[in-house]
């Protein structure tokens, strides 16, 4: 077990804090909510040229070898900034099952993805199916047609590509079709935190190609679990923000001729935000540094256990001692409560997740 960084993740976490705190303030974020894309086309340009969207990929296909650390880091900097940009779709949720597929052209399409040049969702979920992975209906046919809905498919509305899980020849597979394919339908909305997502609604749809027929159920486990690793240690920058604005805000308000910071049951209330935060850390240390895979499957659930509920413990504490502007929209920390809200709810809830660490 080892718990220290190396100088080159220090490095990338001093690189993505120093991005957040110079050219991602609260105005600049919510220009991007509110754009078309849902994003700024700049900044990931600017993702692709420091070489973050190449980050987990492997060094033979343009990759920079990275692990489940560095993504970590990157995504507790990202999570402190609420940053809207579609990193967790494109890169870790579709890079990550076509690195472990078995695809022909992988390769090319990850080149693509390092590059920032195309779009890519991964469209898994279906409604009314719960957040069992192998509960599906959607059909990919042995003539490579794909029929069914999906649902919450991220950043679906920029994708150029997407990858679609479902049931084939009696197991699982999954189907490359692209956004103008004849048959598909995509719906696209933006969600409670502000961020883009979608639905897809195939008919017969035609796709490029299908693969990975043995082992797609499990590749989709692995690629999830690297996910939940990622918007967990993103929650836990976005609660590590929350309670330092909260302090500040308790510093600057004045009630009965002295600050809220002054008052002893607010003050036991930060505590708490304090240490929620800091033992999710904590957790999340003790899984990146587990090398078990068994053990790290099962901390893995319970991290997510973890902080669903400590996020919501924290967010909502923080909008509450912020008073009435806490709901506002011109005052970013209702908008960390919104993005920890869909983050307890993302890939499944607590009790989802509590029910299967009681279940390793």
């Amino acid at each position: 077990m080892n718990l220290s960084f190396t100088e080159e993740q220090n490095l990338l976490r001093d690189s993505v804090s120093k991005f957040c705190g110079s050219d991602y303030d609260f105005e600049t974020r919510m220009k991007s909510v509110n754009s078309d894309l849902g994003h700024n086309k700049d900044h990931w340009r600017l993702f692709a040229e420091l070489g973050w969207l190449a980050i987990p990929f492997p060094e033979e296909m343009g990759g920079l070898d990275g692990g489940d650390v560095d993504l970590s880091l990157m995504f507790e900097e990202f999570g402190k900034s609420i940053v809207v940009e579609p990193y967790l779709a494109n890169v870790v949720l579709a890079g990550g099952i076509l690195k472990r597929s078995d695809l022909d052209s992988k390769s090319e399409l990850i080149e693509a993805l390092i590059s920032g040049e195309t779009q890519m969702s991964l469209a898994n979920y279906e409604p009314n199916k719960g957040f069992n992975l192998d509960n599906v209906d959607c059909e990919i046919n042995a003539d490579g047609t794909v029929s069914g809905v999906k649902t919450t498919v991220l950043n679906a509305q920029n994708a150029e590509n997407f990858l679609v899980f479902g049931k084939h020849n009696g197991g699982h597979a999954f189907a490359l079709i692209q956004n103008d394919a004849e048959g598909l339908e995509v719906v696209g909305y933006k969600t409670y935190d502000g961020f883009v997502s979608g639905d897809l609604k195939l008919n017969n749809c035609k796709s490029i190609a299908v693969f990975s027929t043995g082992n797609a159920l499990e590749i989709l486990d692995e690629t999830v679990k690297e996910a939940i690793i990622c918007i967990c240690s993103e929650a836990i920058g976005a609660m590590e923000k929350c309670y330092k604005l909260t302090i500040e805000y308790t510093q600057q308000r004045e009630q009965f001729g002295q600050s809220l910071s002054k008052f002893q049951a607010l003050q036991h209330r930060m505590v708490d935000m304090f240490m929620e935060t800091e033992f999710s850390k904590s957790f999340l240390l003790k899984v990146l540094a587990t090398d078990d895979e068994a053990e790290r499957t099962k901390l893995i659930y319970g991290l997510k256990n973890q902080v669903a509920r400590a996020g919501k413990l924290v967010g909502e504490e923080a909008v509450q001692m912020h008073g009435g502007m806490g709901v506002t929209e011109e005052m970013s920390i209702g908008h960390y409560l919104k993005r920890l809200m869909v983050i307890a709810h993302l890939f499944g809830n607590a009790d989802y997740y509590l029910d299967k660490y009681i279940d390793c």
